[in-house]
């Protein structure tokens, strides 16, 4: 009884582990720009279709493909 009842708090643990991460996951949203102004001039107008009131910070990385790109995170 006891190794049943620590097996489902172990099981409950993972899963809201896993809500947590996905809750808190960046999103990368527009891409292309040549230059780092440009990236944030455009980065404080992107909206997302669904959920865009998650999304209060963006961010400008730079990418492999030698631009740079939108990130909006929570």
């Amino acid at each position: 009884m006891i190794r049943l009842f620590a097996a489902g708090l172990v099981a409950f643990g993972g899963l809201m582990t896993t809500g947590v991460g996905v809750a808190s996951a960046d999103v990368e949203v527009d891409g292309n720009y040549s230059s780092e102004a440009g990236c944030m001039a455009d980065g404080p107008h992107v909206e997302l279709t669904y959920n865009d009131h998650l999304y209060n910070h963006f961010d400008c990385r730079f990418g492999p493909d030698g631009f740079w790109h939108v990130w909006l995170s929570p």
